[in-house]
């Protein structure tokens, strides 16, 4: 399971939902020179080759455009090197079943991952014994005070709400984000800092428990510009290039299909 979305990065061996071995770091430059290292570190730790694995799982999106490519690479390579088989995973309801694992007693996660610039991907979930969170809607991309309130509406409602103690608010964007959220919601069901990324026991479970989440294509999920795109005009002006022209052939290249 390899998992770089966010700067908590991890790698865990896992069978039947349980850990084997797992490394982590932290800092999201770190993912290209943590990922390989760590996955060879725990193989010979747990004295298996590479093509003694079942599958590869790796975790696509939302989230660090630089650690979603290079876990996604990794996990191509394997696929490539050993023919094995690499299913994604999305990261919301990894941080809802680091939720529901935190308050055991909770009816509802909320999982809110940071997305910069004030921003959220905001997704509520409900838990289903023995099985994998159960998303009521789509990722949506807010800010961070629209998403409190959101929430707000969704798990308090005077029409089958729930009380602050069967609710579970957690991820990098309640983190990031704690007074807009604390404003609006019951501080009894904002989680701590420390239950903001899923663990290692938590990435076990999803990738091969008995109530394991969802096989996803194993291709990147982008729900936002990146960086540099929302930057293009100011990077082209900076190489002594024409902002449109600069457009042009960020578009040309996206819709090229690959060699």
């Amino acid at each position: 399971m390899l998992c770089a979305v966010e700067e908590a990065l991890c790698v865990v061996l896992a069978e039947a939902g349980r850990v084997r071995q797992a490394r982590s770091a932290h800092g999201q430059a770190g993912a290209m020179a943590f990922l390989a290292p760590a996955v060879a570190d725990m193989l010979a730790a747990a004295a298996l080759s590479p093509g003694e694995l079942a599958e590869v799982a790796c975790v696509r999106g939302p989230g660090s455009f630089t650690g979603i490519r290079v876990s996604l690479a990794l996990a191509e390579g394997f696929r490539l090197g050993g023919g094995l088989p690499v299913r994604g995973l999305d990261a919301l309801p990894l941080v809802a079943r680091r939720a529901f694992a935190e308050r055991p007693g909770a009816k509802r996660a909320v999982a809110v991952v940071h997305a910069r610039r004030g921003l959220t991907y905001f997704q509520i979930f409900s838990r289903l014994a023995g099985h994998a969170p159960v998303p009521g809607h789509p990722v949506r991309v807010l800010p961070a005070p629209l998403a409190a309130r959101m929430a707000l509406e969704r798990l308090f409602s005077p029409a089958g709400g729930i009380s602050p103690e069967e609710a579970a608010v957690a991820g990098s964007g309640l983190r990031n984000n704690r007074e807009a959220f604390a404003a609006v919601l019951p501080g009894a069901c904002l989680l701590s800092d420390e239950a903001a990324f899923p663990d290692a026991a938590v990435l076990a479970a999803a990738a091969t428990g008995p109530g394991r989440d969802a096989s996803q294509p194993p291709e990147p999920v982008y729900l936002r510009q990146s960086d540099a795109e929302e930057n293009l005009a100011a990077i082209a002006r900076d190489r002594g290039m024409d902002p449109a022209t600069a457009t042009a052939r960020l578009r040309s290249a996206l819709s090229s299909p690959l060699p």
